[in-house]
């Protein structure tokens, strides 16, 4: 008796109990969004990231197109990304802290929002995609982390930006195969 209370002990101290899972969202690729986009789900918003100053604080973006009238055109909303974050991967919604790289009228961006959580002056967009994609010159253009070749490639959407709006307002984006632009170091 004393030999099984001692193994049980033993087995429970060195590491035998269930472990909790360490949080590893998954990366889902932009044109992924894109081809999953569904009104009644996501809202698709054009427009750009607005200089900031202030740390720890969600950046704003200016809409200058949406496809969901609750999102106001020339509005600022404050952008977070949500998903599960942190050692017990808990659901919620984290603010964006975007890079200098693309803030500015001139550098317009395309990004997709979940409906339901896009209230209140914000835009939620999945996890990892808060800047979304790069939308100058009726291009969207993705750059996306190559584990393998420890490079970011870009990759550039196979229709005009005009030709998924068309697609938006019909309530669905269909897209053939992404074109891989150019590969390019990580910092």
């Amino acid at each position: 008796m004393k030999t099984t209370v001692l193994a049980f002990i033993l087995f429970c101290c060195l590491g035998a109990t269930p472990k909790r899972p360490v949080c590893s969202p998954v990366f889902t690729p932009f044109k992924e969004w894109l081809h999953r986009y569904d009104a009644e789900r996501f809202i698709i918003v054009e427009g750009y990231f607005l200089p900031t100053t202030e740390k720890g604080h969600a950046s704003k973006f200016k809409v200058i197109r949406s496809s969901d009238a609750s999102i106001k055109i020339n509005g600022d909303y404050e952008v977070y990304e949500y998903g599960p974050f942190g050692s017990s991967c808990e659901m919620y919604e984290m603010g964006a802290n975007i890079d200098k790289e693309v803030t500015g009228k001139n550098k317009p961006r395309l990004l997709i929002a979940y409906k339901g959580r896009s209230i209140n002056g914000k835009l939620v967009c999945p996890i990892f995609w808060d800047a979304g994609v790069n939308a100058t010159d009726n291009k969207i253009v993705t750059k996306e982390y190559d584990y393998n070749s420890s490079q970011y490639i870009l990759y550039e959407c196979p229709v005009s930006l005009e030709e998924v709006w068309n697609q938006v307002s019909k309530g669905r984006v269909v897209t053939a195969a992404w074109k891989e632009q150019a590969s390019v170091k990580s910092n």
